[in-house]
């Protein structure tokens, strides 16, 4: 159930506040989406997230172990993007975390900021909330890709942090704890703790920021985001994942530091049988048992916030989108949960009426 214009959840001591978030018995439960898929039928051509440089979907080939029911999309498609956030909604989850590399750039970057955009809006239409995970390893790719000094690829990263403080940060349906946008990212990998520190300074809607766990003692980052346990291409067993996310959620209370918790159905990548790189490992996802264990955890961790990774890593297998072998499995888990007075039904009907 949503509520009104108020602050109203209270976890951990750390205020929630939005102007249409949970209860106060619960944290606020977000997705990470994905916006960067492209279809030949939309944008000319088959993107690198449905073929991994080497299939063909054509053939009735993606580079993924299962299939979105919503069939092979693209993310600037209106009426998939409508679908997508309608079945975001009948779940009961809150919003998305929005995986972003920047405003500009090259390869795939301008389309993924389009497409935020265009998610963005239909979010917001729809009353629920968004926020970011901003990625740092484009920088990397600058010095690489287009010949620039460290100073210039830092300069180009550091845009993409000023874009998102000017034009998302302040917006009333972003997402903040405390008053302050939460803000991911993923690393800091390429930044160093005073190339993100100087950037951090010059950010005017002060962000709450979290780092992966490993990192989040570095410089200027307040907390921690969970993500997949996956280790070093090995297979990780359920008392493995659990024991290792129960040691950060203790750890952050005990460092009085603010956790975004995670839940995830699995992991199973696609790039070692694409032939596009090394796997990096695998976890069952035991017919659901792997979601539902996670989710749980997470709900009881004490984070203000719980993020579903993912709505839709068909590279990395760990989507609860529904899919053909899946089929709306998780959603239904988290409806039952979120949503528990609301039929199941409403999510096939979304599908339905897609497909049609």
């Amino acid at each position: 159930m949503r509520f009104g214009s108020i602050l109203i959840a209270i976890t951990s001591g750390w205020l929630v506040c939005s102007c249409s978030t949970p209860a106060p018995e619960r944290p606020l439960v977000l997705v990470h989406v994905m916006p960067w898929f492209e279809s030949k039928a939309v944008s000319g051509h088959w993107g690198w997230h449905w073929t991994m440089g080497k299939l063909d979907p054509e053939q009735g080939v993606l580079a993924s172990h299962d299939r979105p029911l919503l069939g092979p999309y693209d993310s600037s498609d209106p009426t998939v993007i409508t679908a997508q956030v309608a079945l975001i909604k009948a779940a009961g989850i809150d919003g998305a975390i929005i995986d972003w590399n920047g405003v500009e750039g090259f390869a795939d970057y301008a389309m993924i900021h389009r497409n935020t955009q265009l998610l963005i809006a239909e979010l917001k239409k729809a009353g629920l909330k968004f926020a970011l995970c901003i990625e740092d390893n484009p920088g990397q790719r600058f010095i690489q890709e287009q010949k620039l000094s460290r100073a210039q690829a830092v300069a180009r990263v550091a845009t993409s942090f000023a874009w998102a403080d000017r034009h998302w940060f302040s917006d009333a349906a972003y997402i903040r704890i405390s008053g302050r946008p939460v803000l991911l990212i993923f690393g800091p990998q390429f930044l160093s703790g005073p190339e993100w520190s100087a950037i951090r300074s010059t950010l005017k809607n002060n962000p709450l920021t979290f780092a992966l766990p490993h990192l989040r003692q570095q410089p200027d980052i307040d907390g921690a985001f969970a993500w997949i346990p996956v280790s070093e291409g090995k297979t990780v067993g359920e008392a493995t994942w659990t024991a290792e996310l129960a040691e950060l959620y203790s750890n952050s209370t005990k460092e009085r530091r603010p956790t975004v918790a995670v839940a995830f159905p699995g992991y199973r990548d696609f790039y070692a049988q694409a032939g596009a790189g090394k796997t990096y490992g695998f976890i069952d996802d035991r017919d659901g048992a792997t979601f539902a264990q996670s989710f749980e955890q997470a709900m009881k961790s004490g984070a203000p916030i719980v993020q579903i990774a993912t709505w839709n890593d068909y590279g990395e297998g760990t989507g609860i989108e529904p899919t053909v072998a899946r089929g709306t499995r998780d959603l239904e888990f988290i409806m039952r949960h979120l949503r528990p007075d609301a039929d199941p039904a409403e999510l096939k009907k979304i599908l339905e009426k897609h497909n049609r």
